[in-house]
């Protein structure tokens, strides 16, 4: 982007070409905003509030932005997954993320949809909390994770997702790692090839009812409590 400026300076009444200058301010501010967009977690390490989204693009109003696939083929894996932004029916918002299992594994960890990039702090609690809905009954696992050798695994946690109809789901869990944007947030699915809908995914330090994006309060009768749909504790490396 360019603009054009010829400015008159008062004192001396000569015409100064400001050209060069605006445009490189320009150039400037444009990079930074580029910066800011690619980021992992939005916070400097440990300045977080409790209940505040450690992810970006929860409710994928930006499209894929943030977000990336595993797709089973990799590694002589055998499976194939896709994802794709679906207009239709979204629990938040506009939009909502469709993942299609073309071919599954039977191993979960095979693929993953998932944020890199993730932070957490050693002795402090964290949730992953998201709604999503399903073809037919399915399980996916949550997926926290190093994003590179040795592949330190953090937490996981089976999740059965109950049907056609949208259901929040959760696991909460604590941290015994610091871990500064090395880390991917996700859930693992290369156990099923059912198709499955995600939406309004966070995740943060604390417990459910801490979540400061939370449309409406966390039941905290038993008997609301029966409509969230609790996952149950199971970890697998990788």
């Amino acid at each position: 982007m360019k603009i054009d400026f010829i400015g008159v300076l008062s004192h001396t009444k000569e015409k100064v070409n400001v050209t060069k200058s605006i445009t490189i301010s320009i150039l400037l501010l444009t990079f930074l905003i580029g910066l800011s967009a690619s980021a992992g977690t939005p916070q400097e390490w440990g300045k977080w509030k409790e209940g505040e989204l450690l992810l970006e693009n929860h409710s994928f109003e930006e499209d894929l932005a943030a977000w990336g696939l595993e797709d089973g083929a990799c590694c002589g894996r055998g499976g194939l997954y896709t994802m794709e932004i679906d207009k239709k029916n979204p629990q938040h918002g506009k939009q909502s993320l469709k993942v299609i299992g073309h071919k599954a594994t039977g191993t979960a960890w095979h693929a993953k949809v998932r944020q890199k990039d993730m932070s957490m702090k050693a002795g402090e609690t964290y949730t992953v909390i998201f709604w999503a809905r399903a073809e037919k009954p399915r399980e996916v696992q949550l997926s926290v994770q190093m994003q590179h050798d040795p592949w330190t695994f953090y937490q996981g946690g089976a999740i059965n997702l109950i049907g056609p109809e949208w259901e929040e789901y959760h696991i909460t869990y604590n941290s015994t790692d610091d871990v500064e944007r090395d880390m991917w947030v996700g859930l693992s699915i290369a156990q099923s090839d059912v198709d499955f809908w995600i939406d309004n995914f966070r995740y943060f330090e604390g417990e459910p009812e801490d979540d400061l994006n939370r449309d409406t309060p966390f039941p905290v009768d038993p008997r609301e409590k029966l409509a969230t749909q609790w996952g149950k504790i199971k970890a697998e490396r990788f």
